[in-house]
């Protein structure tokens, strides 16, 4: 195995990687793998039981939120969505320079409510590294449970992870894409995991344009102690470049309100939209990226957005980035 790495890294000496990984064989041993990738090949990125965890969440919660009514919501303000790329890889969707500047791609900007959106979740955090070991090992997960025996992520440990090491790769390997970008203003969630993610993948725009943080934008509330924030006012030590103001408690009074209950999906989608058409749709820029989370995204693009192509509604992988359109038409 030696002479293969040797014979990868001479192709590829500048822009090769090691991404290492642990994964859990069919016999319960734990093996560390560790591939040399080019910056082309991302693959090694995510796990296999990240991907097929993807493909089920997909299902599974587009299921729940037809069950529960959530897709056929009838809002004042109606949110359509639709690709601004004719390609989309593994871990992105973006509009790039080999798309062909076809006007029916992006309508013209100069129209006041459509704007150009990069979405991102953040890339592997620590809570989302035990959820894949637990599925690795056939656990299964109650997410609704606060016995942290069927549910990790309840743990007090988990107060607002960070990223993992692979998740910072994840971020890190999104940084020339998102440097192709030209957004003005980025807006990430207050939880360490999406500024950790932004400061890594929009790191060429960090002086050039606004970086705001707002509340509307976060992760399921209440409950998952990994979906709890820390003060603002450690939070802004750490990063005082980036403006809170929007956000209105110090305290995490938001979560706290939820108890011992998770934030239902159709009060999530209310949250989303009320973001989106009060605070997104006000802000004068027209190209915005906004960093969250993987199942506010999902919501928001299957319930609270009106979108016909699949490939920008499934289940976004860490650290994906996803462009589109947004255009919002008031009904009444």
């Amino acid at each position: 195995s030696h002479h293969r790495v040797v014979s990868t890294t001479a192709v590829t000496a500048a822009a090769a990687k090691e991404i290492c990984e642990t994964t859990i064989t069919d016999n319960g041993k734990a093996e560390v793998l560790c591939t040399i990738s080019n910056e082309d090949d991302r693959s090694s990125l995510w796990s296999d039981v990240a991907i097929k965890a993807a493909k089920q969440f997909t299902i599974t919660q587009r299921k729940k939120l037809h069950d529960l009514g959530a897709l056929s919501v009838e809002r004042p303000i109606k949110i359509i969505g639709s690709s601004v790329s004719d390609t989309c890889g593994l871990g992105d969707c973006v509009l790039t320079d080999d798309d062909d500047d076809n006007s029916n791609a992006v309508v013209d900007n100069s129209e006041a409510d459509t704007k150009i959106i990069h979405f991102q979740r953040h890339g592997q955090g620590y809570h989302n590294l035990i959820c894949d070991m637990w599925r690795e090992l056939e656990r299964p997960i109650d997410f609704d449970s606060s016995d942290p025996n069927l549910n990790p992520v309840v743990r007090p440990e988990f107060l607002d992870p960070p990223l993992t090491a692979l998740g910072m790769q994840q971020c890190s390997s999104q940084r020339d894409l998102c440097a192709s970008l030209t957004p003005n203003l980025v807006i990430v969630s207050p939880m360490l995991r999406c500024i950790q993610t932004a400061k890594l993948s929009f790191r060429d725009h960090v002086n050039n344009v606004p970086w705001v943080s707002h509340e509307g934008c976060r992760e399921e509330l209440g409950l998952l102690v990994g979906n709890k924030r820390r003060s603002i006012t450690d939070i802004k030590a750490d990063y005082p470049e980036i403006d809170f103001s929007a956000i209105e408690h110090d305290e995490d009074i938001l979560w706290d309100q939820y108890g011992d209950r998770r934030e239902t999906l159709l009060e999530k989608s209310e949250r989303i939209y009320e973001f989106l058409t009060e605070y997104v749709r006000s802000r004068p820029e027209k190209e915005i990226a906004i960093v969250c989370h993987s199942a506010y995204l999902f919501t928001l693009l299957n319930a609270v957005m009106d979108i016909e192509e699949e490939e920008l509604r499934s289940w976004f992988l860490t650290s994906e980035v996803r462009s589109l359109q947004m255009t919002f038409v008031d009904t009444e």
